[in-house]
C-alpha cells in the first residue's frame, strides 16, 4: 500500500478542507485551508503535514516549535493530529504513523520534549485508551473555537 508522509502544499487545500470538514462536522473553506498555508511559509517553526494514501489525503500534522530562551533554550514541540481510523485493510493508522513522525522531526530539530494536544471533543475517549508510549497527561488546554 502506498503512504507517504510530506508538507502539506497549496495544491492540498480542498482535500485538506474536506478531511477537516468530514472529521468535525463543520465546513472548512479551502481558502481558510490556503491562508494558514501561506502564513506558515512565513514562519520556520511551524509546519504543515499531510497523511496520503494511494493520492488521498488521510490526516494532518501540525508541528511547531515552542522555544523557551529565558530557561535555558528549552525547546519543545506542539503536535496537532487530525486524521481517520485505521483502516482494517491498512497496516498502521495514519495516527501512529504520523505520532511516529512528529517524534522523528522533535528529534531532528532537538527538541527537549513534545507536547501532544488532542481535542477536547476525543479527548474523554482517548485518555480511557491507552496513552502514547513515553507521554504523561499534565493538564488540559482551553479552546475556543471559531470554525
Amino acid at each position: 500500500m502506498t503512504t507517504c508522509i510530506r508538507e502539506a502544499t497549496p495544491q492540498d487545500t480542498s482535500a485538506i478542507s474536506s478531511l477537516v470538514s468530514h472529521l468535525t462536522g463543520k465546513l472548512i473553506s479551502p481558502l481558510h485551508i490556503e491562508n494558514r498555508l501561506y502564513n506558515l511559509r512565513d514562519n520556520p517553526d511551524e509546519l504543515l503535514y499531510v497523511f496520503e494514501e494511494k493520492n488521498r489525503i488521510l490526516g494532518t500534522l501540525s508541528f511547531r516549535i515552542r522555544r523557551d530562551h529565558a530557561v535555558n533554550n528549552v525547546t519543545f514541540s506542539e503536535i496537532s493530529v487530525i486524521s481517520f481510523k485505521q483502516d482494517p485493510h491498512s497496516n498502521q493508522a495514519p495516527l501512529e504513523q504520523l505520532r511516529s513522525y512528529a517524534e522523528q522531526l522533535a528529534s531532528d530539530h532537538n527538541c527537549s520534549g513534545m507536547l501532544w494536544l488532542t481535542d477536547v471533543e476525543s479527548s474523554d475517549k482517548s485518555r480511557t485508551a491507552q496513552p502514547p508510549l513515553g507521554f504523561h497527561e499534565t493538564g488540559y488546554r482551553f479552546v475556543k473555537r471559531f470554525l
